[in-house]
């Protein structure tokens, strides 16, 4: 009974604090400005305050490569694996993705990061060299890392950073799995701020292989003036009442327009020198030919909702899933998705826009320096060169009062695969609450607030035969091989991009309010299955998993302001086989740096 009176408790003062979030008032420049005023840089803080851009510097794109995102037909397709090995330097430098200076983290000078392109069964190799003043770690979204739970790359986790001027060699194969991934930092905040990249998956039994002529990576991401550390360090502090910053900008591989004049209202004014003449993104169309789009949402806090003026998309996969294709108009994505859609190139030549329009219901600010509507272009070949367009946009459907995914019901896999009888079933509350002695509102699963553990990693702990955990670490031991019943309830106003490491679920319920067994509605055949799944505002999400993969995961919202909140869980799959993983020492070597 106790359980249920706070459960009921924590609805209401929740609702009340969602009423008073949903009530506040944009702030005036003075009071943004005394907000800057009392935010540190945290711990995490991985720029170096050298790094100042030169006045009236014109930066040069060198940082961008346009060409990786058009995937090349000399790319072979096989069954036969290889060994792909690439070497990564992590350093900081001042760009202007935007034309607005700032400085980012980059891999190999780049941002985006390079790009990982294999089949399936390749063995992936990887050598990080860590340039920057913090550690560092790299997360291979949607890689299941069957038998080498320690090359996921979660900081705290299943690893410590690697530390600065150090390097650590990522070794792992991806067997069984093909479509569309993406790496990031997974340290800190340090992917907002630039370590990023896609990861591509062939396989000559991909359902839709021979449904298309090109194949182009289209990577979405909300973008920030202010580093993150900064961010985040306003965001769990008294001045953000739990309101998220809200991004100055989007960017669409790596790359947007902004208007310089308006910058000095944003929440953090940066006053660092800006370029109007800053080029957006294009992709090249030859009429008449099929393109693979692979969409990405690589940001950090705003979903979106892609399209492209006139031209119809196909959907074709979720999340590395092969999807039986549906046409939509518009396709929403929230953080950590990705979807890829077959667009083809049958309008007249011209240049059209691209879309990614940033749901602005989903943010409790508004930012009067953000252009929410996102764009880039499409070029066919003969039409003028150009960085405008002047098709319209599509005349259907109304935004959302909520953010939310493709409807389940539309996405049906290609492979057909019912969802197995559930063995036992685990309850997660995810909230929001607020902690009246330190003034902020931390994320909660049930009753434990994520910290992550400094210069040690729970699975290293798990490895030992460790079976209680630091209170700060909500650990769910499964100790047998079953299928895991996921019920998560969402006690908050927003909505949540949840992402399971090393599995596939299959989301087989969701709905309004709270679960209720034998009542609420459950669909087990043939159901989506994917790794990012999106939880409702003040909803229920039923998911379910085979805990066939043994290892430390992470279960976290990807919202990068909710995960440094502490809105994460961890699950701890069959330990017995944990205690026998051979953990390379030189992991283990970089907790005591």
């Amino acid at each position: 009974m106790a359980l249920l009176i706070r459960k009921v408790f924590l609805f209401g003062a929740i609702l009340t604090a969602a009423l008073q979030v949903t009530s506040i008032t944009l702030p005036n420049l003075n009071r943004r400005q005394a907000a800057t005023s009392v935010v540190t840089s945290s711990a995490s803080d991985s720029f170096a305050s050298a790094d100042v851009p030169s006045v009236g510097a014109t930066p040069a794109q060198s940082w961008n490569h346009p060409g990786q995102f058009h995937l090349s037909k000399n790319f072979t397709i096989t069954a036969t694996p290889n060994t792909r090995y690439y070497d990564w330097t992590i350093s900081q430098k001042t760009i202007a993705p935007d034309g607005l200076e700032r400085p980012m983290l980059l891999v190999n000078g780049m941002f985006p990061g390079p790009l990982i392109e294999a089949n399936t069964g390749d063995r992936i190799v990887v050598k990080v060299t860590n340039s920057l003043v913090n550690g560092t770690a790299i997360h291979w979204h949607g890689m299941f890392q069957n038998g080498t739970n320690w090359m996921d790359g979660s900081g705290g986790v299943t690893q410590c950073p690697i530390p600065p001027g150090q390097s650590f060699t990522y070794n792992f194969t991806v067997p069984q799995q093909w479509g569309t991934y993406w790496w990031h930092a997974h340290a800190a905040s340090q992917y907002v701020d630039g370590i990023v990249g896609p990861f591509v998956i062939h396989s000559p039994d991909e359902a839709h292989l021979k449904q298309y002529d090109e194949d182009v990576i289209v990577m979405l991401s909300d973008y920030y003036h202010t580093p993150s550390p900064t961010l985040v360090s306003w965001y769990l502090s008294p001045a953000s009442d739990g309101s998220e910053p809200v991004p100055d900008n989007g960017l669409i591989n790596g790359r947007n327009f902004f208007n310089c004049t308006l910058d000095p209202v944003s929440l953090f004014p940066t006053h660092a020198p800006c370029h109007s003449n800053a080029p957006r993104s294009v992709f090249d169309f030859q009429p008449g030919l099929r393109y693979r789009i692979r969409i990405i949402n690589a940001g950090s806090f705003a979903d979106f909702q892609f399209s492209m003026d006139n031209h119809t998309l196909s959907v074709i996969e979720a999340d590395g899933v092969d999807m039986q294709p549906v046409e939509v108009n518009r396709i929403p994505i929230h953080v950590g998705q990705r979807y890829s859609a077959i667009v083809k190139a049958n309008q007249k030549v011209d240049n059209y826009w691209i879309r990614a329009q940033m749901n602005l219901n989903c943010f409790n600010e508004e930012n009067p320096a953000l252009d929410a509507s996102v764009k880039a272009l499409v070029h066919y070949a003969g039409a003028p060169a150009s960085q405008s367009a002047s098709s319209t946009d599509w005349a259907d459907e109304a935004w959302p009062g909520r953010c939310l995914d493709l409807e389940a019901r539309m996405l049906k896999p290609f492979i057909a695969r019912d969802a197995p009888t559930a063995d036992v079933q685990v309850i997660l509350d995810m909230s929001f609450q607020k902690i009246t002695k330190k003034r902020v509102s931390l994320g909660y699963v049930n009753e434990t607030s994520w910290v992550p553990l400094k210069k040690a990693a729970t699975l290293f702990q798990a490895n030992k035969g460790k079976i209680k955990f630091a209170a700060s670490q909500f650990v769910i031991t499964l100790n047998q091989t079953q299928t895991v019943e996921l019920v998560v309830n969402n006690y908050d106003e927003g909505s949540h991009p949840f992402h399971l490491h090393g599995h596939q679920v299959y989301v087989v319920g969701e709905g309004k309010g709270r679960y209720i067994p034998g009542e609420s509605p459950l669909n087990t055949f043939n159901p989506l299955r994917r790794d990012t799944v999106t939880l409702q505002t003040f909803g229920y999400t039923v998911l379910r998993f085979v805990n066939d993969n043994p290892g430390m995961w992470p279960f976290h919202c990807h919202i990068n302001p909710h995960l440094d909140a502490g809105l994460m869980v961890q699950f701890l799959s069959l330990p017995s086989a944990v205690k026998a993983f051979k953990i390379p020492a030189e992991l283990k070597k970089m907790c005591a740096a």
